[in-house]
């Protein structure tokens, strides 16, 4: 049976979440893409692959007034994110449900939502070492979810005018822009995600809006490590910033 680890998150409304010990566990991703998802009261919003549901824990400390559904594929992280729902008392706020987006209709999600976000598998099919452990696998590679998908289900979830955000690496920028015309998605805005301020850009987070033609805009970079006056790197504020909220 798989093992978990609780963590604590000081100062927080989240106040305690389980993840696999050895299986997939997230990384900062998360947090920077939930920072960026603004005015999310009173909206219907849908996670794509919630893994242990750290996404809608972090939107549900933001607003209680919205209404959350975090889809999971994967059994085991599925069980994960709804004990740690329960255990934040989340209850009302977000519902887990276990199953493959390609299979999720309006109907199953109550009409059609708001917003859409996704931290999806970033591993181009056919490239990069498989890992060997299936939870890691599927999360990471593109198996079960890919841009393709995320866009067309997207497509069919979606209000008119509703919007996705997605973080993914800022290496696959072109795939990504590519799938979004594909599926007449427009860019609603864009920012680069750094580690420090000389290095290539990471990631970068993408607003896209179903059936919309507005002018894109795009935000200031988004640095993880800045430096002090003594060249030392710490992390930058906006980056402890994200964390000061929840």
């Amino acid at each position: 049976m798989e093992k978990f680890t609780a963590d604590i998150f000081l100062n927080s409304g989240i106040k305690q979440l389980s993840q696999p010990e050895k299986g997939y566990r997230f990384s900062i991703d998360p947090f920077i893409l939930a920072a960026h998802i603004k005015k999310i009261d009173h909206k219907k919003i849908l996670d794509a692959g919630c893994g242990c549901g750290i996404i809608p824990l972090i939107l549900a400390v933001k607003s209680s007034c919205c209404k959350i559904t975090g889809i999971e594929i994967q059994e085991e992280l599925y069980l994960c994110a709804k004990k740690n729902i329960t255990a934040n008392k989340f209850e009302n706020t977000i519902n887990i449900i276990h199953g493959d987006i390609n299979n999720i209709h309006p109907p199953d999600i109550n009409g059609k939502t708001d917003i859409i976000v996704s931290n999806p598998p970033y591993i181009k099919k056919g490239s990069g070492r498989l890992n060997p452990d299936s939870q890691k696998a599927i999360a990471r590679h593109e198996i079960t979810l890919d841009i393709d998908i995320l866009f067309k289900c997207s497509s069919r979830l979606l209000k008119k005018k509703g919007k996705l955000y997605l973080i993914f690496p800022a290496s696959r920028s072109a795939d990504l822009f590519s799938t979004m015309e594909r599926y007449k998605f427009s860019p609603y805005f864009i920012r680069l995600v750094h580690i420090t301020q000389n290095a290539p850009a990471r990631f970068i987070i993408l607003c896209a809006e179903k059936n919309s033609s507005r002018s894109c805009i795009a935000c200031p970079p988004f640095y993880i490590y800045t430096q002090n006056n003594k060249s030392e790197k710490i992390f930058s504020d906006e980056y402890l910033s994200i964390f000061q909220g929840m």
